[in-house]
């Protein structure tokens, strides 16, 4: 989105419309950038990224560029940062090629990176009594690559073992992975799918995936009279 005081308030120094606009609205960000300068953008999300706020501005071919101190980074949240160029016309660049995704964990502190979620994970019951799980992973914008898959369950307990995964599956690319269960008797279980990456670092999902097994065979159909046509 083009705004023209951005342009007058970055490009053209102290004209009336930036001193009227561009101080009010920016805090008083605005000078003169001969060369160009490089943008930050922050959003919740890719899709979220509001790209009308400016954070801040720094030189064309700076190395580094910090938001300024009244943002704030909530604990447990994550943010993604973009940095697009700007050139001495006004002129920015559309891309997400220089985004970088941060997360906070509990304590306020940056995380520690870790594999993506899964998610698109389905349940259901097949073969009679068998439940099968199918779940679906993508790769971007993931902090390190899981090396597998590990399954855990709550044998119909009503609580899961996260120490005991009932099964491991190794990372084989962005495609879709299955598990089939044993036979089960029917109750309800509860199962969760973690990413776990080659140093042991698993995802920090707790989403769970919840089934009603039933075994009993459905009524037959009762043939009530038989007759050619």
């Amino acid at each position: 989105m083009e705004i023209m005081w951005l342009k007058e308030a970055l490009f053209a120094g102290m004209t009336a419309n930036a001193f009227k606009l561009g101080t009010a609205l920016s805090l008083g960000w605005f000078w003169l950038r001969v060369s160009g300068c490089s943008v930050l953008y922050r959003g919740e999300s890719m899709e979220q990224t509001d790209f009308s706020d400016i954070l801040t501005v720094a030189e064309r071919d700076a190395l580094e560029i910090s938001p300024p101190g009244y943002v704030h980074h909530n604990s447990n949240s994550t943010y993604f940062y973009v940095v697009r160029r700007a050139n001495n016309c006004g002129d920015q660049e559309y891309t997400l090629a220089a985004a970088v995704k941060v997360s906070i964990d509990s304590d306020g502190n940056l995380a520690s990176p870790k594999s993506n979620n899964i998610f698109c994970a389905k349940i259901e019951q097949v073969f009679g009594s068998r439940i099968k799980l199918v779940w679906y992973y993508c790769p971007i914008e993931q902090g390190l690559k899981p090396a597998h898959f590990k399954i855990y369950w709550d044998g119909g307990s009503g609580e899961i073992d996260y120490e005991n995964p009932i099964a491991v599956i190794r990372y084989a690319g962005q495609i879709f992975y299955s598990h089939l269960s044993d036979m089960l008797t029917a109750g309800k279980y509860l199962f969760c799918i973690k990413t776990e990456d080659a140093g042991g670092v698993e995802d920090g999902s707790y989403s769970l995936l919840g089934i009603q097994l039933d075994n009993k065979s459905p009524d037959s159909a009762d043939i009530l009279s038989v007759e050619a046509v």
